[in-house]
């Protein structure tokens, strides 16, 4: 079993890594390589899962039809909340990569076909304006518009890396489902890196009445507390639906239990590196954003092994059952 390397330790380096890797090799390369760049780990590629630029022109990707928004598989739905979040917190902001949401996703019933994966990655994004309330707020000197213009470009260069990590397809299976969120966490945090040095350079050159608008006044609650915080539904309810649906043997029942301390401990994990308080700077807003995604990825990490190990004993006939299962996780 791989030993996870928490986030604190790779601050220091991790931002030029990741610049480094970004230019030199597309995301579906990393992946092929078995890199994870956020908390570092070797993983296997999925099998038929490739990242690729889907050719549409809208700038806002659609709200998908069926079931929830895939926020785990297809991180780009997510990146305007997460701007939000670091630039302009606000207290009711909803976290789009919840514990629930990873049931929720996981077993969910979504279109198999390209075209409906390309509905949910946009061609593009625009960052103007982000960059337009940011010069307003602070009002920037001619000294400091270059830096600025790195942010801009920065903020271009992160949200075309999560339109290029972006699957062709959604796998069917919920364990493969569970492996690519993985990799697309990894990617969220990998595109919030890309942000993290010039978003430093340019802080340091604002003065304290330009600093003062730009971190602004953060809420003073979690955020969001109430994303964080889990019942004992929405740990318990995923494991009674499996196996409702897989009717285990006595002998499978073994396996259920551990299942179930896996589940248990994901929820602790995800719990515990999702409630913190709103930094007061738009910088350390971003660091609290990736230390929440990794905690997220460590969730999804022991849930997917969990239920692979729990899946490889069942039968042909209950394997399609669980394949089939949808999971509404009680909020």
């Amino acid at each position: 079993m791989l030993t996870l390397i928490s986030m604190p330790r790779l601050k220091a380096h991790i931002g030029a890594v990741a610049l480094v890797v970004i230019t030199l090799c597309p995301p579906q390369a990393t992946s092929a390589l078995g890199l994870r760049l956020g908390p570092f780990h070797l993983h296997l590629p999925i099998p038929g899962y490739h990242g690729r630029r889907v050719a549409r022109s809208e700038p806002i990707p659609p709200e998908p039809a069926e079931g929830v928004s895939p926020t785990l598989l297809y991180p780009i739905l997510a990146w305007p909340s997460l701007y939000d979040d670091i630039f302009w917190p606000r207290t009711s902001s909803a976290w789009a990569f919840g514990y629930e949401d990873i049931f929720d996703q996981a077993f969910a019933r979504y279109s198999y076909s390209p075209q409906r994966a390309s509905d949910l990655c946009p061609y593009r994004m625009s960052t103007d304006e982000v960059v337009t309330r940011i010069t307003r707020d602070t009002m920037p000197t001619a000294a400091q518009r270059p830096l600025l213009q790195k942010l801009a470009t920065a903020l271009g260069q992160a949200n075309g890396y999560l339109i290029k990590s972006c699957p062709s397809e959604i796998p069917k299976e919920p364990v493969a489902r569970l492996q690519l969120m993985e990799h697309q966490i990894d990617a969220t945090i990998m595109a919030l890196q890309i942000v993290r040095p010039p978003l430093q350079e340019f802080a340091r050159s604002l003065d304290d009445k330009q600093r003062a608008r730009f971190d602004g006044a953060p809420p003073s609650s979690e955020i969001p507390g109430a994303s964080c915080k889990l019942s004992a539904l929405s740990v318990n309810g995923p494991l009674i639906q499996v196996e409702q649906a897989v009717r285990p043997t006595d002998e499978q029942r073994r396996e259920a239990t551990i299942v179930a301390d896996a589940f248990n401990r994901a929820a602790i994990e995800f719990e515990t590196g999702c409630r913190s308080a709103v930094p007061p700077t738009a910088l350390a807003r971003l660091d609290a954003t990736v230390s929440r995604l990794d905690a997220t990825w460590r969730a999804v990490q022991a849930i997917e092994v969990a239920l692979a190990n729990f899946q490889k004993d069942l039968s042909d006939e209950q394997s399609a059952r669980f394949n089939a299962l949808e999971i509404a996780v009680t909020r």
